[in-house]
């Protein structure tokens, strides 16, 4: 009697043989009965199998139930519904990302589950739940405690689009796992979104606030609106970051809002930028306020897992520094605060807070300087960030651009034309 590869008896029964994940694994084939016929539909079985590894969709626990080797090849922990699994990615996840972004993933995980639901289970979700939970999403009530003034119908596309990337996200981290067959996260487009326009400040607005304000706010929004700093840098900014001979300053630090001293947002945020004359003019003024205060105990996280270090620094800028008793330092939402107290005081149109760093960007550009400059001292990593996020706002100056053009191009030679 022949046998097909991979097949032979073993103790008078039909036993098939392959390698899965770098292991020559053996099963004996329980109730079939030596016959040819059955020789031949175990190398049949047998070749499915190494079919199925072939293309990755082999499952030991359903091929083989009673297998003293599936324990060997199932993970220890199995996801069913979406709460499971859910709990069972963010696990994972807790080591490749800061404390900041695991917070916000963790509400994200919040309301999913609340679109949803817990118990649901994970094969059962399809490319059309995927659609539906984006127009409960975009539609649906938000979730925040009963009577918090907060709570509202419907969401920016950008957050649905962020709730959607998140879920398709762990189900393709089921199908990698082999909790999922199917593959529901494909093909979901994202929301059309219009690129919102910097709305910088205009130089007789920025002139105004600078004569509204003065003191240390004057200071920072005089160095934040020409450095362009992020207002966790900005607040995190210490005095061993600044030579103020050589007029540059180490940004290595960055506060988040859970008040974490962490790297900045990016590698590229690790930076030494070159201060334009007004910035400064500014952290100057503002070293004889707070230059010699004494200094504050920190604990410094790096991207490292777990590794953190006590430093001592002595802070820029300083909440209550007119006081007998400084704070430690500023937390990215009181620099947010400290903005909309200037913007009162001057008079001038309400802005993002954030707009302080689109100025000195829309400011920058207009004067001509290069993207790729602008990048660097923004903390991007190339100057595609600058063109993708300011291309609107540049069309504006289009017509300036030309009559440049034309300025710097006009001494060229007229050359006539040849005649024939």
């Amino acid at each position: 009697m022949s046998f097909p590869t991979g097949v032979e008896l073993h103790s008078g029964k039909i036993r098939i043989t392959f390698m899965y994940r770098g292991t020559r694994c053996r099963e004996v084939l329980k109730g079939w009965v030596v016959t040819s016929a059955n020789i031949k539909k175990a190398g049949n079985l047998r070749a499915l199998i190494v079919s199925e590894i072939q293309i990755g969709e082999f499952d030991y626990a359903l091929r083989f139930p009673e297998s003293k080797a599936v324990k060997k090849f199932t993970t220890v922990r199995v996801a069913h519904t979406w709460g499971e699994l859910a709990e069972l990615w963010a696990n994972t996840k807790e080591e490749d990302v800061s404390k900041n972004t695991m917070s916000r993933i963790t509400n994200q995980l919040k309301t999913l589950e609340r679109v949803i639901g817990r118990g649901t289970p994970i094969t059962d979700i399809t490319h059309s739940d995927i659609m539906n939970y984006r127009k409960e999403l975009l539609r649906g009530n938000t979730f925040y405690a009963e009577g918090n003034k907060r709570n509202k119908t419907g969401r920016s596309v950008n957050t649905v689009n962020d709730y959607i990337s998140l879920a398709c996200q762990i189900l393709r981290y089921a199908h990698r796992s082999k909790f999922i067959k199917d593959k529901p996260f494909e093909y979901v487009p994202k929301l059309h979104k219009d690129r919102t326009k910097p709305d910088p400040l205009f130089r007789d607005e920025y002139a105004a606030m600078m004569l509204a304000i003065k003191g240390q706010d004057r200071n920072m929004w005089q160095f934040a609106i020409n450095s362009g700093l992020r207002h966790g840098e900005l607040a995190a900014l210490t005095w061993d970051d600044i030579d103020l001979v050589a007029g540059k300053v180490h940004i290595k630090r960055n506060l988040t809002r859970l008040g974490d001293f962490v790297p900045p947002k990016t590698k590229a945020g690790d930076r030494i930028i070159t201060l334009l004359t007004p910035a400064l003019d500014a952290i100057r003024s503002q070293h004889a306020i707070t230059g010699h205060l004494p200094e504050t105990e920190i604990i410094q996280n790096f991207r490292e897992y777990g590794k953190t270090e006590v430093q001592h620094h002595r802070f820029v800028f300083l909440p209550a520094v007119r006081s007998d008793q400084p704070g430690s330092y500023f937390s990215p939402s009181s620099i947010s605060g400290r903005w909309k107290v200037a913007i009162k005081k001057s008079g001038i149109r309400s802005r993002n807070p954030y707009q302080s760093r689109h100025t000195f960007a829309c400011w920058a550009l207009s004067a001509g300087a290069n993207p790729s400059f602008i990048a660097s001292q923004l903390g991007h990593e190339d100057a595609e960030m600058v063109y993708r996020v300011y291309s609107a706002w540049i069309k504006e100056f289009d017509g300036e651009q030309i009559d440049m053009l034309n300025e710097k191009f006009g001494f060229a030679p007229i050359v006539p034309p040849k005649v024939m």
